[in-house]
């Protein structure tokens, strides 16, 4: 998997073309939920503004120019594949080209527990989440790098936990 840097705006643009000429590319997006006039709604946003990944064994030469060639390509980041880690990662996030949904969590003890959704595998590599928000901010490596990526989270109400007292246990509501 290599990175291409390309126009702001011209991510999608970037993949159809290269969808056209049999080259697999991703440009990665997330859901969020955001306030638009008192109402929440679904938002669709890029991960990564400006930047596709092609998901190719070789960057041949052949292959580069059919990239260059396209409008709104700027250049190629590194002519050397992602390290495994990393193109695992990366793979995960483009999710076969569609969109990452909401994940769903709750917070315990200050913590960030995730219970469903993308985030889920990556809980250990939350670094701070916004209850208000509804959004969660993990750490990713991409060629020694660090970024940081918000994904959309919904928090729920931590599932009660038993008292042991006695030697039974009760639900605290």
């Amino acid at each position: 998997m290599y990175v291409v840097y390309c126009q702001s705006g011209k991510e999608m643009s970037v993949v159809r073309q290269l969808a056209e000429k049999d080259i697999t590319a991703y440009a990665p997006r997330r859901l969020v939920m955001e306030r638009r006039f008192g109402k929440w709604v679904r938002r669709e946003i890029f991960l990564f503004s400006g930047y596709v990944f092609l998901d190719c064994p070789d960057l041949t030469p052949d292959t580069w120019q059919t990239v260059k060639n396209c409008c709104g390509t700027v250049r190629i980041l590194s002519r050397s594949q992602l390290s495994p880690t990393e193109e695992e990662y990366i793979s995960f996030l483009c999710n076969g080209g569609h969109a990452l949904g909401i994940s769903r969590g709750y917070i315990s003890d200050g913590a960030l527990h995730i219970t469903d959704g993308f985030l889920r595998k990556f809980e250990h590599k939350i670094i701070r989440y916004n209850r208000r928000g509804k959004r969660a901010t993990a750490d990713v490596t991409i060629y020694g790098r660090h970024y940081e990526i918000t994904l959309g989270c919904e928090f729920d109400v931590p599932p009660a936990t038993p008292l042991i007292s006695s030697g039974a246990a009760k639900n605290i509501p």
